[in-house]
């Protein structure tokens, strides 16, 4: 596979380890710093052009239109910007992911035409969130573009709520219960089924809907 990296910083050179170790890849690397093209020559046999990726003649002399993928990881969002929209439009990559280093450009990446937008700072932030709310709820998906959340809680020992049935919970109108593992099993959410102390439940919907009904299934739990 040709793969093509934009930006050798911090997360540019994880990817070309990455990339590396596989020898049916064969990876281009643009960076700017020389400094950074230098570390990338100790880690990979990677072609290295000491070039701004954003620049579409730079795309054409890497070879854009052969790439089979191309990953734009630079520290700077309108370089990012700018790469993803010359590869897909002017050279059709057809597998883009970019990053955005600030959570307000994805929309930005996306409409440029980037098929995956990763935001280190989101990711940051919910695995912080995670750790905060460890004993109460575990974060699996967060797509803030969406304004969507799927969380997992685990009902305790002491919950008001333990021998209601689902139908009898008063949750937010924008949070569902998805599955409720119980017993090294799953049971999809009748109305009619009964909750258990140790139930794990997952529960969907906007952030602040599934927040409140986490609150609601915990309550009066023990300090």
């Amino acid at each position: 596979m040709r793969v093509l990296i934009i930006g050798a910083g911090r997360i540019g050179m994880h990817l070309i380890r990455y990339i590396s170790m596989s020898d049916d890849n064969q990876l281009t690397v643009i960076e700017k710093k020389l400094e950074r093209c230098r570390e990338v020559s100790n880690v990979s046999d990677a072609t290295i052009l000491n070039e701004d990726g954003s620049k579409p003649d730079i795309l054409k002399k890497a070879e854009a239109s052969q790439t089979d993928l191309l990953l734009v990881a630079t520290s700077d969002d309108r370089a990012n910007i700018s790469a993803t929209r010359h590869a897909k439009n002017e050279f059709g990559v057809p597998r883009i992911i970019s990053v955005a280093n600030s959570p307000k450009n994805k929309e930005r990446l996306t409409e440029a035409g980037a098929d995956i937008v990763i935001c280190p700072v989101e990711l940051a932030l919910r695995d912080f969130e995670n750790l905060l709310a460890r004993d109460r709820a575990t974060t699996l998906i967060y797509r803030p573009e969406l304004d969507l959340r799927v969380a997992e809680t685990t009902i305790p020992l002491n919950a008001t709520l333990i021998g209601k049935k689902i139908h009898e919970i008063k949750m937010p109108d924008k949070c569902r219960v998805a599955l409720v593992c119980r017993d090294n099993t799953y049971v999809f959410p009748e109305p009619e089924l009964e909750l258990k102390s140790g139930d794990r439940v997952l529960l969907l919907g906007d952030a602040p809907s599934v927040a409140r009904t986490v609150e609601l299934l915990r309550s009066d739990e023990t300090a």
